[in-house]
């Protein structure tokens, strides 16, 4: 019988080895021919799966998105008894680089680079959407569980999730570029606080914009 291969696993070996690489050498070594080597395969093997090198980093993006969604739904199947703050803090330290592996995933963006987001930016506007979602969830949540006025509902919630999408960015920023500034026991610390203040200002006036 002829033998089955399982296309699907092996782009995933593919994208993983454009991880490793990332992690132990940076985003500039990412190449089709460093890829190749880390997986142990030919350069012309993984051409059959991916032409060029924007190809793989696309499907590592996407690839990433996906991991980074199962950890997240991961954490409210099993974090469904813990108070309201700490699973929102919990939601959002799976979009922070706090150790090797999200720090890697963070990376991938560095590696694709100003030209390729260009390139994909229809991509680029649906991930952004789905990272404001993320921090609306996170703002209606702590909204929810400290006030029960819903006249200003929506425009404080809609308020705070940008106001949270953009400390978080500046704290990955951080995280990523001032390690040693920012480590990450620093990060989880000042991340719960700035949610704890977002909670008690649920239960206060909304925001000015």
């Amino acid at each position: 019988m002829p033998k089955i291969v399982d296309h699907g696993r092996r782009r995933r070996e593919l994208a993983e080895a454009l991880w490793r690489v990332v992690a132990r050498a940076g985003p500039s070594a990412v190449s089709i021919r460093t890829v190749a080597t880390e997986a142990g395969w030919s350069a012309g093997a993984l051409r059959h799966y991916f032409q060029t090198r924007d190809e793989l980093l696309e499907f590592a993006i996407e690839l990433t998105e996906e991991r980074i969604t199962r950890r997240v739904q991961e954490r409210a199947r099993v974090g469904g008894d813990e108070p309201v703050p700490e699973r929102a803090a919990a939601f959002v330290e799976e979009l922070l680089p706090l150790d090797e592996r999200r720090r890697a995933e963070f990376r991938i963006w560095q590696a694709a680079g100003e030209d390729f987001r260009q390139a994909h930016d229809e991509g680029d506007r649906r991930r952004w959407a789905t990272q404001r979602e993320l921090y609306r969830s996170v703002a209606l949540a702590l909204y929810d569980d400290c006030s029960s006025d819903t006249a200003r509902r929506e425009q404080w919630v809609a308020t705070w999730a940008e106001y949270l999408h953009v400390f978080c960015d500046g704290l990955a920023t951080q995280l990523m570029f001032a390690p040693a500034r920012m480590p990450p026991g620093e990060a989880r610390d000042l991340l719960r606080r700035f949610l704890a203040d977002v909670g008690r200002r649920a239960g206060a006036a909304a925001p000015e914009r």
